[in-house]
C-alpha cells in the first residue's frame, strides 16, 4: 500500500511538472519529502522543480540529500553542481564538479558546468575574493594558496600567480597538487629543466598521476618518451574509466618514438573522448555570429566612446596556432610594451551585448573601456601600449573598438590546415575551444572566424592589418617593421628575437616560442592528409583565396 501512494504522488508530481505547473508540482514534491523522507526520488523532483522555477538556492538542500543518499547518481552529481554554479558559489561550484569529474570523468553536463566556470572572468574573482578573505586569518594555507594562484593565472595576474604557487610549495611540497602546479609555473616561465624535475618526483609519489603523465608526455624526447610509454600504457590498463588525459599522452608519446602519421589514429581516439563528453554546436555558433553582426551593421554608425587613455591597446586576433604568441612575444619585446597574455574581459564585458540583454550605446562602449582598464592586470607604469592576444577575440572586433577608438587591431592570418592539425594534436580542454577535438567542427570554426573577419574588414577598414603568418616567419624583419608602423610605436631589432623574451607563457605555444623563429611548421598538414580528410573537406575554399585548395 506505502508503494502505490509513493508511486501515485511521485506520478503526479512529475505530471504537474510536465504540464508545466510548477507550484503544485513543488507542493507534491515537498509532502513527499515529509511523507517519505529516505525516498531520493522527491528530493530529486523537488530540487528540479526548483531550479525549473530559477530557485536555485532553494534547490541546493534537495539536491545535497539526494546526492548523499546515491553518490554513485550522477544526476544528482549534476544538478548540485549547476545550482552552486547558479548562485554564485563559484569556489564551491568549482571544487565539487572537479572532485566528481574524477569519479563521472566523462560526464556531459559536470563538463558542461566547468566549462561556464571557466568561461567566466567573474568566476575566478570571486575564488580570488574568497580565498583572500580566509587567507587574512590563515595565511599559510597552502590549499587556499593554489586555489587564487590559479584563479589569479585565469584572469592574467601572471606576477601574484607565481607568488602565491611559489609560496604554497614552500610550505607543503609534497601536496601533488601543489608541486604539479608548481611545475607547471616553472615550465610557463621557461624552466623547463625544473618543472622536468618536480613531474619525475610526482611520478615517484604516484606512478599514475594523469596530469602529469600528460605534461611530461608533451615535453619529454624520442628517447625519454618509451620509458615514459610504459607508465602510461599501466595507468591506461589499471583505470576503469577512459581519461582523456592519459589518451593524449599516449598519442603524444607513439609521435616521439613512430612519428605523427602512427600517432594520428591514437589522437584521434583521445580527441573522440573528449569531444563526445563536450560537443561543439554548429547552430549556436551561426547564431552568435548573426547577433554578433547585426550589433555592427556595414555602413552604419557604430557607438563609439571618447577613450583614448595611454597606454594604448594592441588586440592580437586569430584562429588560435595561428601565430597570436609569437606576436604579442615579437611586441613584448619592443621597449615599454606590456604583454598581457589571454585577457577573458573581452568576451566578459560582451556577453550582455551578444546575448540581447543590454543595448551596446555609446555610453556602453565608454563604460566598456572603463571597466576593462580597471579589471586588467597590472603593467609597468611607463608602459605606452598593452598587449592583449585572446585569439578569440576575433568574435569581439566590434565591441573592442567601440570601446577604444585608438587601439589597434593586428589578426594573424595561417594557412587553416596547419592550425587545424596542430589543434587536433593537442588536448584543449577549455569550453571555449570545445571544437578543436573534431575535425568537422575544426573546419566550420576556421570558416566562421573568416566570416567574422570579412564582416569587421567592411566595417573598420585600415583599423585592422592582417598578417600573414607565413611571410611573418620567413621575413621577420620587414613584418615587425609593418606592424610596428601601423600601431605607431618604435621599432627594435630586438622583436625578431622573441625566444629571448622572458615574458611568462600560458599557451600551447610554450615551447615553441622559446626557440627562434622557424619555417619548418608550415605545410606540415600535405603529410598526413589522409588522416584529416573530414577537416580538409569541411573548408570552404571561398573563405581561404590566400591558399591553394584545388
Amino acid at each position: 500500500m506505502k508503494n502505490q501512494t509513493t508511486q501515485s504522488l511521485k506520478s503526479k508530481a512529475i505530471s504537474l511538472l510536465e504540464a508545466d505547473k510548477l507550484p503544485q508540482a513543488l507542493k507534491k514534491a515537498q509532502l513527499g519529502v515529509k511523507k517519505f523522507p529516505k525516498d531520493t526520488d522527491f528530493h530529486a523532483i523537488a530540487g528540479f522543480v526548483l531550479t525549473e522555477m530559477k530557485q536555485y538556492k532553494k534547490s541546493i538542500p534537495h539536491f545535497v540529500e539526494a546526492s548523499r543518499m546515491k553518490p554513485d547518481d550522477p544526476q544528482f552529481v549534476e544538478n548540485l553542481a549547476n545550482a552552486l554554479m547558479q548562485t554564485g558559489q563559484f569556489p564551491k561550484a568549482l571544487e565539487y564538479t572537479e572532485h566528481k569529474l574524477e569519479q563521472f570523468p566523462n560526464n556531459k553536463e559536470l563538463n558542461r558546468v566547468l566549462d561556464e566556470i571557466h568561461l567566466k572572468g567573474t568566476s575566478w574573482r570571486s575564488i580570488i575574493e574568497h580565498a583572500t578573505n580566509k587567507l587574512a586569518t590563515d595565511p599559510d594555507n597552502a590549499d587556499l594558496l593554489t586555489k587564487r594562484a590559479r584563479a589569479y593565472s585565469k584572469i592574467g595576474f601572471d606576477e601574484e600567480n607565481s607568488r602565491d604557487i611559489a609560496r604554497a610549495y614552500e610550505l607543503d611540497p609534497d601536496d601533488i597538487k601543489i608541486a604539479f602546479q608548481k611545475s607547471v609555473s616553472l615550465h610557463q616561465n621557461g624552466d623547463k629543466k625544473g618543472s622536468t624535475e618536480i613531474l619525475r618526483r610526482i611520478l615517484e609519489e604516484d606512478p599514475e598521476h594523469a596530469p602529469t603523465l600528460l605534461q611530461l608526455s608533451t615535453m619529454v624526447g624520442k628517447e625519454d618518451a618509451a620509458n615514459l610509454m610504459g607508465a602510461v600504457e599501466i595507468a591506461i590498463a589499471n583505470n576503469e574509466n577512459e581519461l582523456v588525459e592519459l589518451e593524449f599522452a599516449k598519442a603524444h608519446l607513439m609521435s616521439q618514438t613512430d612519428g605523427l602519421d602512427t600517432a594520428l589514429p591514437q589522437f584521434a581516439y583521445a580527441n573522440a573522448i573528449q569531444h563526445d563528453s563536450n560537443p561543439y554546436n554548429f547552430a549556436a555558433e551561426e547564431k552568435k555570429l548573426r547577433s554578433i553582426k547585426s550589433l555592427f551593421p556595414i555602413g552604419a554608425d557604430i557607438p563609439t566612446s571618447d577613450s583614448t587613455d595611454s597606454p594604448m591597446p594592441i588586440f592580437v586576433i586569430g584562429q588560435p596556432r595561428s601565430g597570436t604568441t609569437l606576436m604579442e612575444m615579437m611586441l613584448s619585446s619592443a621597449p615599454n610594451i606590456a604583454g598581457c597574455g589571454e585577457l577573458m574581459l573581452g568576451a566578459d564585458l560582451s556577453q550582455d551585448f551578444e546575448n540581447g540583454k543590454t543595448a551596446f550605446t555609446a555610453a556602453k562602449a565608454a563604460e566598456y573601456a572603463r571597466e576593462f582598464r580597471k579589471l586588467m592586470p597590472p603593467i609597468p607604469e611607463d608602459s605606452v601600449a598593452f598587449v592583449d592576444k585572446m585569439p578569440h577575440n576575433f568574435q569581439r572586433v566590434g565591441f573592442l573598438l567601440a570601446a577604444f577608438p585608438n587601439a589597434k587591431v593586428i589578426n594573424m592570418l595561417r594557412d587553416p590546415r596547419d592550425v587545424g592539425l596542430s589543434k587536433w594534436i593537442r588536448r584543449f580542454p577549455a569550453g571555449g575551444m570545445r571544437y578543436a577535438s573534431n575535425l568537422q567542427s575544426i573546419a566550420h570554426s576556421a570558416n566562421m572566424y573568416r566570416q567574422y573577419m570579412a564582416h569587421w574588414q567592411s566595417v573598420f577598414g585600415d583599423k585592422i592589418l592582417t598578417v600573414p603568418y607565413e611571410k611573418l616567419v620567413a621575413d621577420p624583419e620587414t613584418y615587425s617593421k609593418q606592424v610596428s608602423a601601423f600601431c605607431g610605436i618604435e621599432w627594435s631589432e630586438t622583436m625578431m628575437r622573441p625566444e629571448e623574451n622572458t615574458k611568462l607563457v600560458r599557451t600551447a605555444s610554450i615551447d615553441q616560442v622559446r626557440n627562434k623563429i622557424s619555417t619548418k611548421s608550415i605545410g606540415g598538414w600535405h603529410e598526413v592528409a589522409d588522416h584529416i580528410k573530414p577537416m580538409l573537406d569541411g573548408f570552404d575554399p571561398s573563405l581561404w583565396p590566400e591558399y591553394d585548395f584545388s
